[in-house]
């Protein structure tokens, strides 16, 4: 039977692969998601929502590069809050990435701008012809105002437009101070509007992330809990609370898969305009709640900051902290430390520690003040 078993995975992988997706611990149809939309897909989010959210936390200091030291770990469960950090400082080197072709964006981009210039472009041309025709109309341009700063005609239908047309013939006229090669410029200036989209795509949210369970090994184990020396909390879901709505609402579960989708066109169409809901549905399926299946094993919740909302120093009040699991290596004086702040704050703690019988960590059954007291004692002993 078992044998029947791993056959029919083996024999399934390769479309589950390429079609399926986890999401909340449930194997699903990408495609169903993705047709889900936004509301749809926040509507059962809500639904599914688990009663209680986890997350790890080293316990060590910091030194910034003015010299100052802080344990923001500490500082959470003093506090209550939790940072919303940039994508950029995640290690999943995909985490919020969109994939955004760049000879597609290059297309697009310099069919745009013949746009602006007022030229009809065939789209049977191919790129270096269209590219071909824009610098052209640049060389016009230049041949009859002496400046760079006529190049494109039509007037902007918008003010980001307008604000663009500025940066390009201002860029442009830098950069060829430098070189007399036209061509090369236009294409550096495509290359690193390129980059520049790229990044803004990646960086719409501060994210902060939430586990569903405090007895993860691999979330004890790595750089989230410090290999099992620093901490976890638990925070309870309140839905009907209205202090907690803007929270409950932008909190999404990830969508682990093994494919990505080039919606290039999609994001460049939306550039520069109000985001629609279809817009943020792009941009959450295929980037911010989008990661790799390798990283299933986290059944990570994510809280995103809402468009044009800020927050001081991207730290927010979140749900109430109801319970502190101390890393199974914690050092008795981070133990203690802990112990205090919780009994100062009458949060309930425990230890976790191994379960003997499985390869599973569990809640210790054993008083934590008489641990650390026996322990402090072997100590002082000189026993090892």
């Amino acid at each position: 039977m078992l044998d029947q078993l791993l056959s029919d995975f083996k024999n399934n992988l390769p479309q589950f692969l390429n079609s399926g997706c986890i999401v909340n611990g449930t194997v699903l149809q990408l495609e169903t998601i993705e047709k889900m939309g936004y509301e749809e897909f926040s509507y059962q989010c809500r639904l599914s929502m688990p009663k209680k959210f986890y997350r790890y936390f080293p316990n060590k200091d910091y030194t910034s590069n003015d010299g100052i030291t802080q344990n923001y770990s500490i500082q959470a469960l003093k506090d209550n809050t939790v940072y919303l950090q940039s994508p950029n400082e995640f290690d999943d080197v995909y985490d919020s990435e969109i994939f955004v072709d760049y000879e597609k964006y290059e297309r697009l981009r310099l069919i745009d701008y013949c746009r602006r210039c007022k030229i009809s472009v065939d789209e049977a041309l191919n790129t270096n012809s269209i590219c071909n025709l824009f610098l052209k109309e640049i060389r016009k341009s230049l041949n009859e105002n002496k400046s760079y700063g006529h190049i494109f005609t039509k007037t902007p239908d918008t003010e980001f437009e307008k604000l663009e047309n500025e940066l390009f013939c201002k860029t442009l006229f830098l950069e060829m101070q430098k070189t007399d090669d036209l061509g090369k410029t236009v294409l550096s200036i495509l290359y690193n509007e390129y980059l520049d989209f790229m990044d803004e795509m990646k960086n719409k949210f501060r994210i902060s992330c939430f586990s569903t369970t405090p007895f993860s090994q691999l979330m004890w184990g790595g750089a989230y809990a410090d290999s099992h020396k620093g901490f976890c909390l638990e925070y309870t879901v309140l839905p009907n609370e209205k202090q907690y709505q803007d929270i409950f609402y932008n909190l999404f579960p990830m969508i682990y898969c093994k494919s990505r989708a080039d919606i290039t066109a999609e994001l460049m169409a939306s550039h520069g305009k109000n985001l629609s809901l279809d817009d943020l549905w792009n941009i959450y399926f295929h980037g911010v709640l989008r990661k790799s299946m390798d990283w299933a094993f986290q059944n990570e919740w994510r809280l995103l900051l809402p468009l044009g909302k800020k927050a001081d120093n991207y730290n927010i009040n979140f749900f109430p902290i109801t319970k502190v699991f101390l890393g199974n290596r914690m050092p008795l004086n981070q133990r203690r430390q802990i112990i205090d702040i919780c009994s100062e704050r009458n949060i309930p703690y425990v230890c976790v520690t191994k379960n003997p019988y499985l390869f599973e960590m569990q809640e210790c059954n054993r008083d934590c003040n008489k641990c650390f007291i026996s322990s402090k004692n072997i100590q002082s002993e000189g026993v090892s």
